[in-house]
C-alpha cells in the first residue's frame, strides 16, 4: 500500500473517480482512494478538491462532486452547471436575477463569470442568488436569452445520466 502517495497520482485518481463514479461525501472518496492503496486524509483532500476546481452540485439523488472540465471550455462548463443547477432566471430591468438550489450560487456564478459575456459588467452571488448586472437593457434580454439557451442544451452522454 502506498502511504500517502503523491500529491499528483493523488489528484489525477480523484479526477478519475469523480469522472467515473457519483461520488457524494469526502468519506466516500476517502474509502474509494484507499480500495486503490492511496491514503489521504479528510484535509488533504479538501485541499485536493479545491485546488483541483472540483465543485459539489445538488442532483435528482442528492449532492455530487463534480470535476472541472476543461479550462478552455467554458462553454461545457456552463451548460453543465446551468442544466443541472438553474432553478429559475428572469430579468429586471438591467439586471438578470438567477435562482439555484441553496448553497449552488457560487459555483453557477464562477460558470457565468467564465463565460466573459461582454454584455455583462459584473455578478454578485449569494447562497442560492445570483444578480447579474447587464450593461444596458437590450445587454440584459440578451444575458438573459443567452443564459436560458445554455440551460436548456443537453448535457453529453453519461455526465447527464450521472447528474
Amino acid at each position: 500500500m502506498i502511504a500517502a502517495g503523491s500529491k499528483s497520482q493523488r489528484q489525477a485518481a480523484i479526477l478519475r473517480l469523480l469522472r467515473e463514479i457519483p461520488v457524494e461525501t469526502q468519506e466516500q472518496l476517502t474509502h474509494l482512494l484507499h480500495e486503490r492503496h492511496l491514503e489521504a486524509d479528510q484535509a488533504t483532500i479538501s485541499r485536493d478538491l479545491r485546488e483541483l476546481e472540483v465543485v459539489r452540485v445538488a442532483g435528482p439523488a442528492g449532492r455530487r462532486y463534480l470535476p472541472p472540465t476543461q479550462s478552455s471550455e467554458p462553454w461545457k462548463r456552463a451548460v453543465q452547471v446551468l442544466s443541472t443547477q438553474l432553478e429559475r432566471l428572469e430579468r429586471v430591468g438591467l439586471m438578470v436575477v438567477l435562482h439555484t438550489p441553496v448553497g449552488a450560487a457560487p459555483v453557477v456564478a464562477a460558470a457565468v463569470d467564465a463565460l466573459q459575456l461582454p454584455d455583462i459588467a459584473g455578478t454578485v452571488a449569494g447562497d442560492d442568488t445570483i444578480f447579474i448586472q447587464a450593461r444596458s437593457g437590450a445587454a440584459a434580454r440578451r444575458v438573459t436569452q443567452e443564459l436560458e439557451s445554455l440551460r436548456h442544451l443537453p448535457l453529453e452522454g453519461e455526465r447527464a445520466a450521472e447528474l
